[in-house]
This record gives C-alpha cells, sequence and structure tokens, in this order.
C-alpha cells in the first residue's frame, strides 16, 4: 500500500502515520512511503531535484541514505516515487537510477516502487507502458516495481494493447510482469469509473499485469452516507454481489470487482488470534459489552482484523441475513459485527464463512467469542482443517440479549491446522428482523497470559488554547509488556468526586490527550494508565498529572470595526478581552455615548477631529486590566471615500509556486488570480505603495473568495506598515481566523510599505499560502 500524500504546499516527503503502519501490518500489508517531485505548475522546483540527487564527496547519495534511515525508524517497508518535475536531463535520470541502486544496496528488502514519469533521457513523459523508455528505473537492481500511467485505457490508445505489450517485454527481459502495476485513477468515480479490463486479462485465469489503484479511498470521499460508503466498498472491492465467490460481467467498461481478480489472503497464522472487528473509529467506546464513553474517536492503530471474507453466506430454506457494521452496540472498541436476521426460519442454519486463516491449535488452546442476539440464538463454529475435512463444534451456551463468551470444545482437534473459521446460527424459533451481535472472537494457545505492570508515567509536552481553558498532553510511560501478553492501554480522566472518564486507548506506552477541556474551578489534573493484556486483565496501573494555567486574570483587547468615519457615523467597538472577563467599562474620548458598559458598544461623533478609546476589563472578583489606544478614530466632516492603494503596485514576496501565481497577482484587482507560496510557512509579501499614504484599512481576499475549500483560509496572520522598508510597526495581529474575506481596521496611520505574514497559512497543516487579492485602503492626500 502507497500512503500517497504531497504536494509543494504540504511537502513532498511524506512518511505513512503510526496507525496506518499498525493497521496495515496486522494484516500483512506493506507499507509505502511517498516522495512526490510535482510539475512545474504545481510548484515543483527543479533545484528539489538537483538537492535529492546531490553526491557527497565519496560518490555517495545522503538522500538515499537518509531515504533508508527513515524507513526502519519509522517501520515501514519503502518508497514509491513519483518524479513529475520538468527540466531534466539524462545525467539526472542516470542519478536517480543509481540513488535508488544506493538505497537497495544499504537495504535489499526496502521495497521500491517507481511512477511512469521520467524517462531514461531525464523527461517527464508518461508511457503508459513497460518499454525502453522507462524499464532502466525497474533494471540492475533498482527499483521493485513500477505503477504505470492511466492512459492504457484511454480510446485513443486502447488499440496499443500496451499492458501485453509491457507483459511481454518484461518477459523478455527478465522483468517479472507482476511487478508492473496498470494504473487506475479512481479518485473522481470509484465504483462508476470506466476500465477496459479485457485489455487486462490474459485469457479467462491471468491478467497482463498487476493492479494499481489511485485513490481506492474515493470510495469513502466520494460516498453520501455510512451505508453509501459501505455499498461503494463492497462494490469496489469484492462485487455488485457482495459475495466474493460470484464474479463480475463488465457490461460498457462498467466496474467488475477486485475479487476477480484477487485472492483473498489472511495475516491469520501462527496460535493465537484474537479480533474485536473494530474499524478503529466509532461514536462511542465500549468495555465488556459496556458503553464507557460517549465521544467519538478515530485510532487505526486500535482496529481489528476484519473478516477475510465479505460474505460467504449459506442459508438454508428461505434464511436471510444482512450483515454490516454496529457501532451503537459493541464488546470492546467502537463497533461489532452485526447480523441482522431479517428472517432465521425454525431449525434452519445460516453459516457465515468469516475467515482464512492458517492457524494451529496448540495444547491446551481454547476457542471463543463473545456474542449477544436479540432472540434466543444457538452457534456453532464450522472450521475447515488442512486435510479440507470441515468439523462443527457447538457453543456451550445459547445466546441472550446480554454479551456472553462462548466456548466452543477443540480438544481433539489439537495439533492440527485452521485454515477457514465460520459461524452456523440456529434457533428452536422463527426470528425475523432481529440482530445478532459478534464483538470478539479469540483463540488462545493454552498459556497463562502474565498481567502487565506499568511505572514512570509522566506527561512530555503540553500545549493549552483558548486561555487555559483546553490542553492538549502527551502521555508517556514504562511497561513491562511485550508483544505476546499486550492487548493494550487503557487512559483515564480521575476526577475529584472519585469517577473516572475514558479518554482513549493505545498499543504503545504514548498518549495524546487532545483538546481537553478544563471544568469549572479546576486547577490540576490526574490521568491513570492502565494497562490490559491479551486474557483481558487489567494490571498495576500508574498516574500522573497536569497543572492548568492561571486564567483567572483579565486581560482587555479591542479593535473597531472601521477607524475613519463622518460625523454622526456609527462605529462598533468590538471587544477581544480574554475568558476571564465578565464585565466591561468603556470610556469613548468625544462620542455619544461616552461611556459604556456593553460588551460591544456602538457610538458615534458630534463633531470632527482625533478621539482615543478605552477599554477596562474586570473579572468575577473585580480585578482589572486596562488597554487605551490614542487617536484610534478619526472623524470627518466630509462623506469618508477610501482608495486602494495596492492596486497594481509594486510588490516583493519571499516565494511563489510559478509566475502564474507570482506576488503582482495579489493586487491586480482580480478575484481569479492569487499569490501562492510553498514550502516553510510563514511566507510574506511586501506592497510598496509608491509613497506615503494616510491608510487605516487592509481587505484580504483568502482561498475561499477565490473558490478553494475554506480550509485553505489563512489561519493567523499579521499586518505591519514602515516608510522606509525597514523599521515596521506591527497594527494588526490575527489568530484562528476561518473567514473567506477579512477586513482589519487600525488607527490612520502614514506607511508607504504594508506587509503581512502569514503564520499560520491554512486551518491545518497545508504550508501554502493562498491571497486572491489584497487592498490597502485610506484617504488621499489633499
Amino acid at each position: 500500500m502507497v500512503y500517497w500524500g504531497g504536494s509543494a504546499g504540504e511537502g513532498i516527503i511524506v512518511t505513512p502515520s503510526a496507525d496506518v503502519i499498525d493497521e496495515a501490518h496486522r494484516n500483512g500489508v506493506p507499507v509505502l512511503g511517498t516522495i512526490f517531485l510535482p510539475p512545474k505548475e504545481y510548484g515543483g522546483k527543479v533545484d528539489w531535484v538537483k538537492t535529492m540527487l546531490k553526491k557527497d564527496a565519496n560518490g555517495q547519495y545522503p538522500f538515499a541514505k537518509q531515504m533508508v534511515n527513515i524507513a526502519k525508524t519509522y517501520g515501514f517497508e519503502g518508497w514509491f516515487i513519483n518524479e513529475e518535475t520538468q527540466g531534466l536531463n539524462a545525467e539526472d535520470a542516470a542519478n536517480m537510477k543509481a540513488l535508488i541502486q544506493q538505497v537497495k544496496k544499504a537495504d535489499p528488502n526496502l521495497q521500491i516502487m517507481w511512477y511512469d514519469a521520467m524517462t531514461k533521457d531525464g523527461k517527464v513523459d508518461w508511457q503508459n507502458q513497460l518499454n525502453d523508455q522507462n524499464a532502466t528505473f525497474v533494471q540492475d537492481k533498482a527499483a521493485d516495481a513500477m505503477f504505470l500511467n492511466f492512459w492504457w485505457t484511454e480510446n485513443n490508445l486502447a488499440d496499443q494493447k500496451l499492458l501485453e505489450k509491457s507483459n511481454l517485454y518484461a518477459k523478455s527481459h527478465n522483468i517479472d510482469p507482476y511487478n508492473i502495476y496498470a494504473g487506475i485513477d479512481v479518485q473522481a468515480k470509484d465504483v462508476q469509473t470506466p476500465v477496459k479490463w479485457n485489455l487486462l486479462e490474459k485469457g479467462s485465469q491471468e491478467t497482463q499485469t498487476s493492479i494499481g489503484l489511485y485513490a481506492a479511498s474515493a470510495t469513502y470521499t466520494n460516498a453520501s452516507s455510512w451505508d453509501d460508503f459501505q455499498n461503494r466498498e463492497s462494490a469496489f472491492w469484492v462485487n455488485q454481489k457482495a459475495d466474493p465467490r460470484q464474479v463480475d460481467t463488465s457490461v460498457n467498461e462498467s466496474w467488475t470487482g477486485l475479487s476477480k481478480y484477487v485472492l483473498e489472503k489472511s495475516a491469520i497464522n501462527g496460535d493465537e488470534f484474537k479480533t474485536n472487528f473494530n474499524l478503529g473509529n466509532g461514536y462511542n467506546y465500549f468495555k465488556d459489552g459496556q458503553k464507557i464513553s460517549e465521544m467519538d474517536w478515530n485510532d487505526r492503530s486500535l482496529a481489528g482484523i476484519l473478516p477475510s471474507y465479505r460474505w460467504m453466506i449459506d442459508n438454508e430454506g428461505d434464511n436471510k441475513i444482512t450483515p454490516s457494521f454496529d457501532f451503537a452496540n459493541a464488546y470492546n472498541g467502537g463497533n461489532s459485527l452485526k447480523f441482522m436476521a431479517e428472517h432465521l426460519a425454525a431449525g434452519k442454519a445460516s453459516t457465515v464463512t468469516l475467515f482464512a486463516s492458517d492457524l494451529h491449535i496448540a495444547k491446551g488452546a481454547k476457542f471463543s467469542v463473545n456474542m449477544r442476539s436479540d432472540q434466543a440464538v444457538k452457534v456453532s463454529t464450522i472450521l475447515e482443517l488442512a486435510n479440507r475435512k470441515k468439523v462443527s463444534i457447538a457453543g456451550d451456551k445459547e445466546l441472550t440479549d446480554k454479551w456472553s463468551e462462548m466456548n466452543f470444545d477443540i480438544k481433539k482437534y489439537e495439533g492440527q491446522k485452521i485454515e477457514k473459521i465460520a459461524l452456523k446460527l440456529t434457533a428452536d424459533k422463527s426470528i425475523d428482523f432481529k440482530a445478532i451481535n459478534l464483538g470478539e472472537m479469540t483463540l488462545t494457545n493454552g498459556q497463562k497470559v502474565k498481567q502487565i505492570s506499568l511505572s514512570d508515567a509522566k506527561v512530555t509536552d503540553e500545549a493549552f488554547e483558548e486561555e487555559g481553558t483546553v490542553g492538549g498532553f502527551r502521555l508517556s510511560w514504562q511497561s513491562d509488556a511485550n508483544k505476546n501478553n499486550l492487548y493494550g492501554y487503557e487512559i483515564y480522566q480521575l476526577n475529584d468526586d472519585g469517577s473516572k472518564e475514558f479518554l482513549g486507548a493505545s498499543n504503545i506506552n504514548a498518549f495524546f490527550v487532545n483538546a481537553l477541556k478544563r471544568g469549572k474551578n479546576i486547577n490540576s489534573t490526574k490521568f491513570e494508565i492502565v494497562p490490559i493484556n491479551k486474557s483481558g486483565e487489567a494490571g498495576h496501573s500508574v498516574t500522573t498529572s497536569i497543572k492548568w494555567p492561571d486564567n483567572s486574570l483579565p486581560k482587555a483587547a479591542f479593535v473597531a470595526d472601521k477607524t475613519v468615519v463622518k460625523v454622526g457615523e456609527q462605529v462598533t467597538l468590538i471587544n477581544q478581552s480574554n475568558l476571564a472577563t465578565t464585565k466591561y467599562k468603556w470610556e469613548i474620548e468625544g462620542a455619544s455615548p461616552a461611556t459604556s458598559t456593553e460588551k460591544n458598544p456602538q457610538v458615534s461623533f458630534a463633531k470632527a477631529g482625533t478621539y482615543s478609546v478605552k477599554l477596562t476589563a474586570i473579572n468575577e472578583k473585580g480585578q482589572e486590566n486596562t488597554i487605551s489606544q490614542t487617536a484610534l478614530i478619526t472623524v470627518l466632516d466630509q462623506q469618508v471615500e477610501l482608495t486602494n492603494f495596492a492596486l497594481n503596485q509594486s510588490v516583493k514576496v519571499d516565494s511563489f509556486t510559478n509566475e502564474s501565481e507570482s506576488g503582482p497577482k495579489a493586487v491586480d484587482g482580480k478575484l481569479d488570480t492569487k499569490w501562492c507560496a510553498v514550502g516553510p510557512s510563514k511566507h510574506n509579501i511586501t506592497i510598496d505603495l509608491g509613497k506615503s499614504e494616510k491608510i487605516n484599512q487592509v481587505l484580504i481576499d483568502h482561498a475561499q473568495k477565490g473558490g478553494e475549500s475554506p480550509d485553505m483560509n489563512t489561519s493567523d496572520y499579521t499586518i505591519e506598515l514602515s516608510n522606509d522598508n525597514q523599521n515596521w510597526t506591527e497594527v494588526v495581529n490575527v489568530k484562528k481566523n476561518k473567514l473567506g474575506e477579512t477586513k482589519d481596521s487600525f488607527k490612520q496611520t502614514e506607511a508607504r510599505y504594508v506587509r503581512i505574514t502569514a503564520i499560520k497559512p491554512t486551518q491545518g497543516a497545508d504550508s501554502a499560502v493562498r491571497l486572491y487579492e489584497i487592498q490597502v485602503l485610506g484617504l488621499k492626500n489633499s
């Protein structure tokens, strides 16, 4: 699996996140990070490629060494390299291949997948096949595999049969054709993506190459609801009938479920197995069938192994069982498997084949499930042994509407292998539209599992926001657990009344408490970490605590919606004092009213002049803090007409992606152009107004105003003024902006230069700033 991502704005090297690595490895799937060298029109730079290919004094590539070190340190299997930056040559291509060879020599087990873009002469020219132009990158102990571009299935190339040619070329050059992946771009349409499957197929039992899917997560991003997502997932990976034993027939290039081409594989082996069927997220969290948290959560590290077959159900008579994931009722974690018995006739069985496996039944092994049912149901397990013999073992109890453990006596099969696991459901009385939930399945090896003890719990990092009312805390601890006895860790908040609240779970010796809200009159918070072994037993817990900052003192702050007005025109004073402030005392020179206790008073002025404003912030204890802004408001006798002094003026920026997104685009008076800069954050743009002007307001059109996502709006920024381009005065400091269009007013000031710095360019981690238009407004000098 390729952990695809990266852009000139976000960063071009993307390592897989820890939760993705955990879940992939739990299911036996290798994970690759991404090195994306983008086209110039998307911010790519030749210098970035040249830096990557730079050699040291010994003729080695330092970048290659770091590729190996990073993958080993973070525990993923290799890299997907996508070089699409134009302007390179044959020497660069040779260096790229040599860099890959150095990686493979340093660690032959590290996997490298090459994308079909750069050719042997260094040009970007997508071949959509394996041929003389690109094969060099998977020869001579270079990359292990190649991901072909997507156009092999397009009408204009279809008659060339590029995958067949790729197969023949690979075989004639001693390359495994199944190390070549036919790219299919499903990002836009997922299960509606048209594909000429006949070009992929080689007879009825083989394919010309392997299959490479770009953006298979589209089944989620394109879905309108959870149910729609599940339906798309099923049609995409299995088939329209949601049964891997069936095969879709493609009509007019319609999507064919991939189970036609790929057989199920299983990571279930050894002599132990446990799954709670978790998807790694939920709206609640359950422990032993009891709901212990109603908070939404997401952690793929906690996902369980899901059924190998979705779904293989054999119904006797007119039985009908519909499987799904149940987030409202689970045993451990966020969900269980639900089998909705739309009809389960008395004495008629429905058998659900769940897993393929290579499990050994050890001496003293125990096999059990935790289940419940709305109505009484009997359960047997059907185990297919290594000799393909199927054995049926009845559970030791009947299901009720309470969660309970059901055991199956497997003693007589000790020493044998289990290749498939199924559950058979029957009822003495007919069941209609009743739920049967499967929350956990466990095979033990008969060995006693040691309890786990913890020590040295501490808070290794902390951050406070919202004036000390919300905090984030990184916890760590020492544990004597090992992979043979650890199930996980549970983290709780201990309350003063003796109760405790579940905060989350972890499978490593660390946990991040995100956005914890501070309770009223709370000065410290204690956390407890509880270890759980594979038998579900809690071990010796440890605690640690944090102290909240003193946020009881008031701090006054305010702005005005406009600072240059006509006599009689209304001005709104906008309070920005901290949360500890409960009362306000305004003193507004020359205004009506001249004083106010409102939070955001509206005032006007009867005479022309310049006026100061003072705000005193008061907390519940009567403590005060005062701030004054001298000559903040300018009042004129005539109508105020503000001029945009920035229009088409000279600008200087720290960087820009390309000429079409350069600095002047931010002051050209158009909303279909922008200044965009990528790389490290804190990008800045300086506008030279030509001469000193009286200015009092800056309007900025952010990404959303230009038609992009609100997530790309600038979050934190400053505005500074100068007359000499050397000495600067900050007049605006905005934090946590979410708006696509902002208006910042300040005291009328004479300045020639205006500098805007994007401290946090977007709402998230993307470090690219996108400003579509900047207006610097003020009064023309008379």
